[in-house]
């Protein structure tokens, strides 16, 4: 086994031995930073696990199998770690100054972007959080960020402020220690899925910030400079995490409709042609998004090895897809699992409870309909420069 696997190994085993439901489980980050799993992305020279983007997928279904809020909360370190290690344009001493906290404190990070009424940051939101540059290069932060995942455990976040006094508007994002004064954890929302997660309220007053803590810095009408590794982290990220879900449910309709005998008890729910229709079913879409979510993940992770940008810009432009086949598979997965299962499905429990938590993977970006559109924008913008 390598470091990957065992460490995979007893996050798994100290998550199983939770009693995981909705409420929010603290023990079950403490499981994954107690395994070493939390430094799965972190580089090996740095004394972390080393993991690309497709064996970082592969954890995470893992992970999304036993509890979806707990691999969802731990996709947001993922992503996040993921992206500074294959984003250009980065401060390399904030990157190492990250690697440090993860491996030797046990960091764990996410991004705090969205705001209240301010629409999703993958729409173009500008934030409303305002960022104060003083006369001895510090930074004040104030604002109030919401949905940020797994609130409660984390150590840092990356937030996303506008620049005080600038014309044209610029913007940029900042690595905030959670235990600066001036700032406030407050809960989140009673949503209908993933509510272990903890999304809650990141509120900051004042709170000051190295200028090395700034990540990047750009105009609001201008693309990302990091490239595209932000969104392909996170799009692969969110993929698996919901892929994940859907998985765990079809193993647990499986065993419950073998176990159940209705009936005389001769023969057990399994048995019926109906339900392993559907178990067929759910099962090849889950098996087509994960060959999908494998494949952009490798094709990305080779193309960063070959420095090949046209490679990264063709994978990362399959993301969208790979986060829209895996959030459909989960959603379809979990319905035919709840159908498959009858009242008892209904009940609270596990498939109950990842019958919602699959559509929570609905509202992650890239939204549905943006990726639609831009797939369609795709064939006629092919078929204008054939003709």
């Amino acid at each position: 086994m390598t470091a990957t696997d065992d460490a995979l190994a007893g996050a798994l085993r100290g998550l199983r031995a939770l009693d995981l439901g909705d409420a929010f489980e603290p023990r079950a980050a403490e499981a994954i930073v107690g395994s070493g799993l939390h430094r799965l992305v972190a580089p090996a020279s740095a004394g972390g696990l080393g993991v690309r983007m497709a064996e970082a997928a592969d954890v995470l279904l893992a992970l999304g199998a036993v509890d979806g809020a707990t691999a969802l909360g731990f996709a947001m370190q993922v992503h996040v770690v993921g992206a500074l290690v294959d984003s250009v344009g980065v401060a390399d001493g904030l990157r190492e100054r990250i690697y440090r906290a993860i491996v030797d404190d046990g960091a764990l990070l996410s991004n705090a972007a969205t705001e209240e009424g301010g629409g999703s940051p993958a729409r173009g939101a500008v934030p409303g959080t305002i960022a104060v540059a003083e006369a001895d290069g510090t930074w004040r932060l104030t604002g109030e960020k919401t949905w940020t995942t797994w609130l409660p455990n984390l150590t840092h976040a990356f937030v996303s402020a506008r620049v005080a006094g600038s014309d044209p508007i610029e913007v940029g994002a900042w690595l905030v220690d959670l235990a600066a004064d001036g700032v406030e954890r407050r809960p989140g929302f009673e949503a209908m899925g993933m509510r272990g997660s903890a999304s809650g309220r990141l509120v900051l007053r004042d709170v000051v910030v190295a200028p090395e803590a700034l990540l990047v810095r750009r105009l609001a009408t201008d693309p990302d400079p990091r490239g595209p590794a932000p969104g392909a982290w996170f799009g692969i990220a969110i993929a698996a995490t919901y892929l994940g879900v859907g998985d765990g449910a079809r193993d647990d309709v499986a065993r419950w409709a073998l176990d159940r005998r209705p009936g005389d008890g001769k023969a057990t729910v399994a048995d019926v042609p109906s339900v392993q229709l559907r178990l067929g079913r759910l099962d090849a879409e889950l098996r087509a998004a994960r060959i999908v979510v494998l494949d952009v993940a490798r094709r990305w992770d080779a193309a960063i090895v070959a420095k090949d940008a046209a490679g990264l810009a063709a994978a990362a432009g399959d993301v969208p897809l790979a986060k829209l086949v895996a959030t459909r598979a989960a959603v379809t997965a979990t319905d035919e699992a709840l159908r498959i299962a009858g009242g008892p499905g209904f009940l609270a429990g596990r498939l109950e409870r990842a019958f919602r938590d699959a559509r929570a993977g609905l509202i992650n970006p890239p939204l549905e309909d943006v990726a639609l559109t831009g797939f369609a924008k795709a064939v006629l913008d092919r078929q204008r420069a054939s003709r």
